[in-house]
């Protein structure tokens, strides 16, 4: 008798951070190891990755950890959790190179056991035939996937649009897809970003009809801001170049590493030819015929590119002109979309030519409507679970399926929580929808390379220095002789401003307050230990500052022992 689990650690209701696992007879696939990016509310951390508590405690269980995308934020969290749970990878090789970069980076090397996935092709892993397809989606060769099990195909969508006429690696696999639907699917897990748009997804994704209006209005240089991690972007850029004639200069190294990327995982795929000038030759490069890339994550490069407007940039020899044309052709998200303005605004009062593309212009590469409707068609699932979205893309991918009249209803399409487990065997399904039995889930906090050691007091104490400032106290003492040898000294950050009429005022009543807690100390009682009379004196100056100005900083005092 086959027994499936099905569940998800992250990636439900929320933007990144996919983790999910199916468990087929006691043995685990996992798909994805993503983080999601941090907020202003979780200052300092680098990024934010699932509780992986369920593969801890079940690591002997695992088989393969399965990426499908050479994305960071796909397999970003993985690293971490190899530490603790091996287990053999399978990914392509272009995956393989940008997983073992991102490893280094941030020092999570290790032995990793990575086996090579090519495209379509058909692997046994932990003993049951997995068959992979490549999709189309903003980095090339991504691929979905299926399980073959006793009681049908459990089969795994990827990041996908339906398109046909790009090249073999932005290709929506129609032909193994089709083979693989002469079995019958199980189970379809189905990405749910853009499920709430109708029609397809393709062409709303091409930046091409846009540089095309862009790049025939430019009489000068033309600055082009571009998401890192959206080679499709980059490649409708360089072909746009090539039929313009543009000679492309590459920002920074890392806009170059990106083109580096993309060369490996296209090498001799394309029948265009692009011309390159350094930094040191744009001087030499007549401006019409000059294009500079600028690539960087989403914030990255609005901070990269409001740096430019206001002259501040690194890279001296190249200063934005009236007769420029700068392209920023990198929407935002939820989370970036007033910097995202800022910028726009900056560049504006550079003086330049502004052209911009928010996300009603340009779609994430993420299957719409219609796309879903044709894999829906095409596999007819038994049993269907919406991922990848927030639960308003969740409810709008159920709703299609529901809607096509295909025999999925509320009784076989399951809309779960991270943590609520799927379970299904021959005689039908079951979901336990008590919340006392749900998985270990949550955010694990990223913070250089601790994992997890960001507790919420850290968080708070980062928000209050960004709030209120910060005021440091120290000062030397001596038990024996009862008196303070050196200081005290008194220092203030994003309190207050030094020529503010108030802050000599704050200034002295904070370090008279100090010194005569201290002095108390000294001559009087003394049952308190050195680090509770710090935390005294933080607690009683801090209680006085927020009656004084309504504000509450961070103090921290130090004082030291000199006997």
């Amino acid at each position: 008798m086959e027994n499936i689990k099905v569940l998800a650690l992250g990636g439900l209701d929320e933007e990144g951070k996919d983790l999910y696992c199916v468990e087929i007879n006691n043995k685990i696939f996992v798909i994805n190891c993503g983080f999601k990016y941090p907020t202003k509310l979780t200052p300092g951390i680098d990024f934010i990755i699932a509780d992986f508590t369920y593969l801890t405690d079940n690591k002997e269980k695992i088989a393969a950890y399965i990426l499908p995308k050479t994305k960071k934020n796909n397999f970003g969290a993985l690293p971490y959790i190899y530490k603790e749970c091996p287990a053999p990878i399978y990914c392509t090789k272009l995956t393989k190179d940008a997983f073992l970069e991102f490893a280094k980076e941030y020092k999570q090397e290790n032995d990793f056991i990575i086996n090579e996935v090519k495209l379509p092709s058909s692997i046994e892993i932990a003993g049951y035939k997995c068959e992979f397809f490549s999709t189309c989606s903003s980095v090339p060769l991504s691929f979905g996937f299926s399980i073959t099990t006793k009681l049908g195909n459990i089969v795994y969508s990827g990041d996908f649009v339906v398109e046909y006429n790009n090249t073999k690696y932005f290709n929506f696999d129609l032909n193994t897809i089709g083979k693989i639907a002469e079995v019958s699917t199980l189970l379809l897990m189905c990405d749910s970003t853009n499920a709430n748009k109708k029609g397809y997804c393709s062409p709303n994704n091409r930046l091409t009809p846009h540089l095309d209006k862009f790049f025939k209005k430019a009489s000068g240089r033309i600055f082009i801001g571009l998401a890192k991690d959206n080679l499709y972007n980059f490649e409708e850029v360089f072909k746009k170049c090539a039929e313009f004639n543009k000679k492309i200069c590459f920002y920074d190294k890392e806009t170059e590493d990106i083109y580096k990327l993309k060369k490996l995982a296209e090498k001799n795929s394309y029948n265009y030819i692009n011309s390159f000038v350094s930094i040191d030759d744009i001087l030499r490069t007549k401006d019409d015929e000059l294009v500079i890339l600028i690539a960087g994550e989403k914030e990255t490069l609005y901070e990269k590119a409001s740096l430019l407007a206001n002259g501040e940039n690194e890279l001296r020899q190249i200063k934005i002109q009236p007769t420029d044309t700068f392209i920023l052709a990198c929407p935002p998200n939820d989370n970036n979309e007033v910097i995202f303005t800022t910028t726009i605004d900056e560049l504006y009062r550079s003086g330049c030519h502004v052209r911009y593309l928010n996300n009603k212009a340009v779609s994430k590469m993420h299957a719409f409507e219609e796309d879903i409707k044709m894999l829906l068609s095409l596999l007819k699932p038994k049993y269907y679970f919406p991922i990848e979205g927030y639960y308003v893309n969740l409810l709008a991918n159920a709703k299609i399926a529901f809607d096509m009249g295909i025999g999925l209803s509320h009784n076989n399409i399951f809309l779960l929580d991270n943590g609520q487990t799927l379970y299904i065997n021959e005689t039908g399904t079951n979901v336990d929808f008590n919340f006392e039995n749900k998985l270990p889930i949550g955010d694990v906090m990223i913070d250089g390379i601790g994992v997890g050691d960001v507790v919420n007091e850290i968080i708070l104490e980062r928000n209050r220095l960004s709030e209120d400032g910060v005021i440091v106290m120290g000062c030397g003492i001596s038990l024996k002789n009862s008196k303070i040898e050196y200081g005290p000294d008194i220092q203030m950050r994003g309190f207050l401003f030094l020529k503010d009429k108030d802050a000599d005022l704050v200034l002295k009543e904070v370090t008279k307050m100090f010194t005569d807690q201290i002095n108390d100390y000294l001559l009087g009682n003394r049952k308190l230990t050195i680090d509770q009379l710090e935390k005294k004196i933080n607690e009683n100056i801090s209680k006085f500052l927020f009656k004084q100005n309504n504000r509450n900083p961070l103090i921290k005092s130090n004082i030291i022992c000199v006997d």
